[in-house]
């Protein structure tokens, strides 16, 4: 009697083991299949076409800065704010002499004219391009080459050669587009075989820019 309860105690722990092992291996596959499911298939694709983190740090550090760099010397040289807002310094834009490589009637010699010339008589109006503050004021240069100068937003200045500045301008005065700053003189200096006119430059954080490039100037 006491072997048949041997016996009976032996088969019930035996079947308690084999459903624990069979509780186990039911918890792996779930855990796996779990695992699978939830994974995202694309993290052993390897993307040729996407540059590993050494080039792309290289690649963009190299190439990125040296764009920035292109850019930065383009943005010198090209005022920030719209060429839209410029206007003419004089009414009538007749233009004698561009921004170029230019020969000077009156030295007989070549040069760059880093400026545009505009034909007018004298006391012809010259007028301020955009809103800005008066920086320089010269009314008595030895051989007459007097001219005012404007700054405006973003490191943008225009100069307005040959002209007669409007009495009671002064430096430190604020100007709007289109007010008047002075009038045509009579020709002098070292344009004065091209007759009277206005010689006009523009500058960008103290570069010289042709004005062509900002100003709308229809009879081009």
């Amino acid at each position: 009697m006491k072997e048949e309860n041997k016996k009976s105690k032996k088969k019930i722990l035996l079947t308690y083991l084999i459903l624990a092992a069979c509780l186990l291996v039911i918890a792996a596959i779930t855990v796996t299949v779990i695992f699978t499911v939830n994974r995202n298939p694309n993290d052993n694709i390897i993307d040729n076409n996407r540059p590993d983190d050494g080039n792309q740090g290289g690649n963009n550090g190299g190439n990125q800065g040296g764009n920035n760099g292109d850019n930065d010397d383009n943005q010198d040289d090209k005022p920030t704010i719209s060429p839209d807002s410029y206007i003419l310094p004089v009414e009538t834009a007749s233009i004698t002499t561009r921004y170029d490589f230019v020969h000077d009637v009156t030295l007989d010699r070549y040069k760059v004219h880093t400026g545009m010339d505009f034909e007018g008589k004298a006391g012809t109006e010259v007028c301020a391009v955009q809103d800005g503050t008066v920086i320089d004021i010269v009314t008595d240069h030895i051989i007459g080459e007097n001219y005012v100068t404007v700054s405006h937003a973003n490191g943008v200045t225009s100069t307005y050669k040959y002209i007669e500045a409007k009495e009671g301008l002064k430096k430190g005065d604020s100007v709007k587009r289109g007010d008047v700053l002075g009038k045509i003189a009579p020709a002098a200096g070292v344009e004065m075989k091209q007759g009277d006119h206005l010689h006009f430059e523009m500058s960008v954080n103290g570069k010289p820019a042709d004005p062509d490039v900002y100003l709308d100037i229809s009879e081009k």
